[in-house]
């Protein structure tokens, strides 16, 4: 009877119940912030509230160089070892202390170069400050508790800085009814408090819960952080290839379509929080399964991958035919949302095939290779949208996008393909 390793025998129950449990986090997490970015977009205007994205699709595009890929290493770390966590836990905190003010002082030089003078420099400090420095804080607690796979208190952790975030938007909807600041100033000031509160609060849980740091000499730093690179350039890559949209619609058109696109991706995204709340539950395992070889890997994520398939392709049903409901719920001048939503629809379905290939590459040691794809996917988006939104406007961009996915997945495919036959190679020679 053929063995086979513990780390591809696949529990439906427990996945399901973490999956489960993600889900109602995100879902929470999804609902806060539906009622944030309708609040926002609502107060901010469609010219507004593409200021604001424009600035965020800037930091978003540096975040990833946030703690430098450290908390990958973490929740391998943890998965494989649970006696891993104090020393993985200070170098994380450790990556991200060192990686921070240079990162912060990087975006600042970029968004002031790039970004139309008519955006506040003061907005963009206090956005920066929010997404930069304190949102990678509070954000890394998730992968503290993802190791362990505690999926309830990674959750709790996904919420924090949401719920901080709709308090403080209420909060701005109340001071902005009788405050003479303008409104897009207001909101970022509040912006950054509210990422200071998630702060606080998500490492006092992990202090309680898991324990303190044991943060590591310099040298251990420096090669743990080698290690780690990959996954934070994969990281910037795939943030640029997603954001880099925005800022070039805020440059190449009007801020009034940059919002309304913004706002169409916003709606899409939202929906397809159930695949990714999947794959963080499903994640410790592509690391378990990747200990024992790529096919290990394959096999693990074929169980998994036909749900979630479905799924995208029904939300993209939904989206198309709910698209016309849309302006009833953020305003008369997001018309152009319902256009904009139908044409983005499809790409829960289209993205889904991409981000299991990514799991797949990013746990079996392939991460380098998986990061130059993802970063020409970014470039063809970027080439793509330079040709096509000058000519066809947001419609250029969301081809482009579609475009890009088809480009990475093949590429991807590929390289799984290659990869796998090498090791049936490698295995029939050792028999």
């Amino acid at each position: 009877m053929r063995n086979r390793s513990n780390a591809t025998i696949w529990k439906p129950g427990k996945l399901a119940r973490d999956t489960i449990v993600m889900c109602v986090g995100t879902g929470l997490r999804a609902f806060a912030q539906a009622i944030v970015f309708l609040v926002i977009a609502r107060v901010l205007g469609v010219n507004g509230y593409g200021m604001f994205v424009a600035v965020l699709a800037i930091a978003g595009a540096f975040s990833g160089l946030c703690g430098l890929g450290a908390h990958v290493l973490l929740v391998r770390d943890v998965a494989c070892n649970p006696e891993n966590f104090p020393r993985s836990w200070g170098l994380t905190l450790g990556a991200l202390r060192w990686s921070i003010p240079v990162v912060f002082l990087l975006y600042l030089a970029i968004a002031l170069t790039i970004l139309p003078a008519s955006i506040p420099i003061t907005v963009i400090i206090c956005l920066g400050i929010g997404e930069l420095i304190l949102w990678p804080l509070a954000n890394v607690t998730i992968f503290a508790y993802q190791g362990y796979e505690r999926m309830g208190r990674s959750s709790r952790m996904m919420l924090a800085p949401v719920l901080a975030r709709l308090m403080g938007a209420l909060i701005f909807v109340v001071v902005s009814t009788w405050s003479l600041t303008e409104p897009l100033l207001l909101w970022s000031v509040f912006y950054a408090l509210s990422g200071l509160v998630a702060v606080l609060y998500s490492h006092i849980c992990v202090i309680r819960d898991l324990g303190r740091p044991i943060f590591p000499a310099k040298h251990q730093l420096l090669k743990y952080v080698k290690e780690s690179l990959p996954f934070a350039f994969w990281a910037i890559s795939e943030k640029l290839y997603i954001d880099v949209d925005k800022v070039m619609l805020a440059r190449m058109t009007t801020f009034d379509i940059t919002g309304a696109y913004s706002a169409g991706y916003r709606f899409v995204d939202m929906a397809f929080l159930p695949m990714y709340a999947l794959l963080n539950a499903s994640s410790p395992r592509f690391f378990r399964a990747g200990k024992t070889g790529i096919s290990s890997v394959i096999a693990y994520s074929n169980r998994i991958f036909l749900v979630p398939f479905i799924y995208g392709l029904l939300i993209g049903v939904v989206l198309f035919y709910t698209a016309p409901l849309l302006p009833y719920l953020i305003g008369d001048g997001y018309s152009e949302v319902v256009y904009i939503t139908r044409w983005l629809a499809w790409l829960p379905v289209a993205t889904f095939p991409r981000l299991i290939m990514q799991n797949i590459i990013g746990t079996t040691g392939l991460q380098r290779i998986g990061a130059v794809i993802i970063f020409s996917g970014a470039m063809v988006n970027i080439g793509l949208n330079v040709w096509w939104i000058p000519a066809f406007g947001w419609r250029g961009s969301a081809a482009a996008t579609y475009t890009a996915e088809v480009i990475m997945s093949l590429f991807m495919f590929g390289l799984i393909f290659s990869k796998r036959n090498e090791f049936a190679v490698e295995l029939e020679s050792v028999r």
